[in-house]
């Protein structure tokens, strides 16, 4: 769940301090996923992706596209000079099928 930043809008919104965990199980089954991240991301590490696509394994497989790009790191997936090709082009054609 989102953290407010602040003990009160977290209290208002959830009830608690700490927004609630969301288990990842809940996402249904035949929605359609893409999954992309790369290699150097310190903001998602392969440890936590590994956590998440675990979760996802019962996940229709038709329905979820995991792109690893080894040498990309968080804002390559935006400002990468190869973005285009590399994250665009594949989201876009997922984007078509489903």
């Amino acid at each position: 769940m989102y953290d407010y930043g602040d003990v009160k809008e977290n209290v208002k919104h959830y009830g608690m301090p700490v927004p609630p965990s969301y288990n990842m199980t809940n996402i249904p089954k035949d929605v359609p996923l893409f999954l992309a991240y790369g290699g150097k991301d310190a903001l998602s590490v392969q440890q936590d992706v590994k956590l998440l696509l675990d979760s996802l394994r019962d996940h229709e497989q038709d329905k979820l596209v995991v792109q690893y790009t080894e040498n990309y790191a968080h804002a390559d997936f935006i400002l990468g000079y190869n973005a285009r090709q590399v994250v665009y082009d594949p989201l876009m054609a997922f984007l078509r099928l489903h």
